[in-house]
C-alpha cells in the first residue's frame, strides 16, 4: 500500500490502524515499514519477488545480530532450484557453518557463503 501524495503517516501509525481495520488475526502485519516507493515493473505491478528479499534480508539480519553470530546478510537471489536464497558475509573470523546453521535454521529459506557461492 502506498500513502497518496501529501499524505504522512509513521510505521506505528500504520500498524495500529491495521490491528483496528483488519478483521483477520493472521493478516495483521508483524512489521511496517516506510519506503519511498514500493518495487514496481515498468508496467507498474508490485513485484512482491522484490519484497520477500527485503523481508529476508531483515530477518535473517536481525536473527543473526540477536544471536551474536559474526556474520550479516550482503543480498538474496532467485535460484532455480532452490528459491531465493541468502548469500552471507563473515563478520568475525571465527564463525563457523554451524552457528549460522543454528541461527538461521528455523528458517525454511536457504543461505550460502557470498565467497563460496555457486
Amino acid at each position: 500500500m502506498e500513502l497518496i501524495a501529501g499524505a504522512t503517516a509513521t510505521a506505528d501509525e500504520l500498524k495500529a490502524f491495521a490491528q483496528d481495520h483488519v478483521g483477520e488475526r493472521a493478516a495483521i502485519p508483524k512489521h511496517v515499514e516506510i519506503m519511498g516507493e514500493l518495487p514496481k515493473s515498468a508496467v507498474g505491478k508490485v513485484l512482491k519477488n522484490e519484497l520477500r528479499k527485503l523481508a529476508i534480508r531483515r530477518v535473517y539480519g536481525a536473527a543473526l545480530t540477536k544471536a551474536g553470530v559474526g556474520a550479516e546478510v550482503t543480498d538474496v537471489y532467485e535460484s532455480k532450484k532452490r528459491g531465493l536464497v541468502a548469500r552471507l558475509k563473515r563478520t568475525s573470523p571465527d564463525v563457523t557453518d554451524d552457528q549460522v546453521a543454528h541461527c538461521l535454521g528455523s528458517f525454511i529459506r536457504p543461505w550460502e557463503w557470498a565467497d563460496q557461492a555457486n
